[in-house]
């Protein structure tokens, strides 16, 4: 269990570093309801993401992103909702993404 908890840890590292490389500002970093979480908030120009993250070390049984299921969605979107309504925003660009990595993509990359 701790090797899943460290892998995602370095995904969401990688990932932070990457959006910041690439303009976005990371608002929030695992924000949790009782509803769930989103690993990161982040904005750029006139969007606001919540991003989840998926690490994997291999796609032998799938890929990252295949983890996201419905009912994740569904969670993310109520969980954003919370987000915007604690935070007294009212965002017309709302975006949902997932990041979706693999040990070899992230070691390539370093």
């Amino acid at each position: 269990m701790r090797y899943k908890k460290k892998l995602g840890n370095i995904g969401e590292e990688f990932t932070v570093k990457l959006l910041e490389d690439c303009g976005y500002t990371i608002m929030e970093r695992n924000f949790w309801t009782r509803v769930g979480e989103i690993d990161i908030i982040a904005r750029k120009d006139e969007t606001l993401h919540f991003i989840e993250v998926k690490t994997r070390t291999r796609v032998d049984y799938g890929y990252p992103a295949e983890a996201v299921t419905e009912d994740k969605q569904r969670r993310m979107k109520k969980v954003a909702e919370i987000y915007m309504l604690q935070r007294h925003l009212n965002w017309r660009n709302v975006s949902f993404d997932v990041m979706e990595l693999t040990a070899n993509m992230i070691k390539n990359c370093i």
